[in-house]
């Protein structure tokens, strides 16, 4: 893989790292001003703004490291040389969702960014752009996904 591709993965999980720590420095603030008697309202939009970016680059995260929740049922009943094929037409069944939402999602971007939230006025389409974001990112990995196993189809076979 190439540099470029490398680092944006290695971006991507430290930007969900970030925004994790940010939900919960945020979260432990607005309780203890809470408690102290001046509660920070800003807090809920911003924290809800990060809350939004941990989990869709973390669910990128997930689909790239394979560790989403799936049936595998049906593979298993699969010869060992089908599964490959199935791996692929996953991949490409997942790449043509997330390509179709990615574009969904960048009109949903558009008409979020007419709409500030109340408190900080920040607006809306930074909640929004995570959308289009975290898809790209997972087509990026579905399209590794189908490379990966056709590599390894026209790979000569190992010998024990």
């Amino acid at each position: 893989m190439g540099y470029f591709y490398v680092k944006l993965r290695e971006v991507e999980i430290w930007l969900a790292a970030i925004a994790l720590c940010g939900v919960v420095g945020l979260v432990t603030w607005a309780t203890l001003t809470r408690v102290l008697g001046v509660p920070s309202i800003w807090v809920l939009e911003v924290t809800q703004i990060l809350f939004a970016w941990t989990c869709l680059l973390s669910a990128s995260v997930a689909y790239r490291n394979a560790t989403l929740f799936s049936v595998d049922f049906f593979s298993g009943l699969l010869p060992q040389r089908f599964r490959g094929a199935l791996r692929v037409v996953q991949a490409i069944l997942v790449l043509g969702m997330v390509a179709w939402l990615a574009i969904v999602a960048l009109d949903f971007v558009a008409l979020a960014d007419r709409r500030a939230l109340p408190l900080t006025g920040i607006r809306f389409s930074w909640v929004a752009a995570t959308i289009p974001v975290a898809c790209a990112m997972m087509a990026l990995t579905s399209l590794e996904t189908i490379l990966n196993v056709l590599r390894s189809a026209n790979a000569p076979e190992k010998s024990l």
